[in-house]
C-alpha cells in the first residue's frame, strides 16, 4: 500500500501540471482577444477621428470654392449699378448683392466653425495616436507571448500524458479508482490532502484524531478525509524539511 500511495503522490502532481496546462489553454486565448480588442478599440478611435478630419476638410474646401463663386457674382452685381436706368432694377441688383453677401457671411461663419472643430479633433487625434502607439507597444509583445504558450499548450499537454500514462499501471486498480472518482469530482483537480505534523487535512483543515493521524503515517491502507473526502497521505518529504 505505502508503494500506491507514493505512486499516487506522483500522479497528483502530474495531474495537477496537466489541469495547470488546461487552465492556461482556456485563459490564453481570451486574455489574447481582451488585449487585441484594447488595440482595436483605440485604433477604431483614432480611425473615426481621421476620417472625419478628412470629412471637414473636404467640405472647407466645398465651403472656399462657394465663397468665391459667391464673391464673383457679387462683383459681377456690383459692377452692374454703375448701368442701371430703373429703380426696379436698382432694388433687383441691390436685393442679389444683399443675398449673395449673406450667402458669404454664412460660408465664412460655417468654415469659421469647421476649423475650430478640426482643431479640436487634431488635438484629440494626437492624444489618441500616442495612447494607440503605447497601448500597441504593451499589448503586442503580450500577445505574441501569449500566442507561442499556445502554440505550446497540446504539445505540453502531450508530453506530460506520457509521464500519467508510465505511472497509471503502477497503481493498484482499485486505489486508482477511488483517486479518479474523488479527482473527477473536484474543480482543482485535487483529490489528495498531504498530511505532515500540522495534524490537519490540507484541504478542509479538519484536525484529524490521534488515531487516524498515526493511521495515515503508517501509510498501510488508503484513508480518506470523513470531513471533504479527500485521500490522506503522509508527507515524508515535507516533514523530512520541517525536522531538517
Amino acid at each position: 500500500m505505502i508503494q500506491d500511495l507514493e505512486y499516487l503522490i506522483k500522479l497528483q502532481e502530474i495531474d495537477l501540471r496537466i489541469y495547470e496546462q488546461e487552465m492556461a489553454q482556456e485563459k490564453f486565448p481570451s486574455k489574447v482577444i481582451e488585449l487585441q480588442k484594447e488595440i482595436d478599440d483605440i485604433g477604431s478611435k483614432l480611425e473615426s477621428t481621421i476620417k472625419k478630419l478628412e470629412e471637414i476638410e473636404n467640405e472647407t474646401g466645398k465651403i472656399d470654392e462657394q465663397i468665391n463663386n459667391n464673391r464673383a457674382l457679387l462683383e459681377k452685381s456690383q459692377s452692374r449699378l454703375s448701368s442701371i436706368k430703373t429703380n426696379r432694377e436698382y432694388d433687383a441688383v441691390h436685393a442679389e448683392i444683399e443675398a449673395q453677401k449673406n450667402m458669404i457671411n454664412s460660408a465664412v461663419i460655417r468654415k469659421k466653425n469647421l476649423e475650430h472643430e478640426s482643431e479640436m479633433l487634431n488635438t484629440t487625434k494626437n492624444e489618441t495616436s500616442a495612447e494607440y502607439d503605447k497601448i500597441l507597444n504593451e499589448n503586442g509583445p503580450q500577445i505574441k507571448d501569449l500566442k507561442a504558450k499556445i502554440e505550446l499548450i497540446d504539445s505540453n499537454i502531450s508530453e506530460i500524458m506520457k509521464e500519467r500514462e508510465d505511472i497509471v499501471p503502477k497503481i493498484g486498480k482499485s486505489v486508482y479508482r477511488t483517486y479518479e472518482l474523488i479527482r473527477k469530482k473536484r474543480k482543482n483537480r485535487r483529490a489528495i490532502s498531504l498530511i505532515s505534523n500540522s495534524k490537519n487535512c490540507t484541504i478542509c483543515f479538519k484536525i484529524l484524531e490521534p488515531q487516524l493521524y498515526n493511521e495515515i503515517k503508517r501509510g498501510t491502507k488508503l484513508i480518506l478525509c470523513q470531513n471533504c473526502g479527500s485521500i490522506l497521505i503522509w508527507d515524508e518529504e515535507t516533514t523530512k524539511t520541517q525536522h531538517a
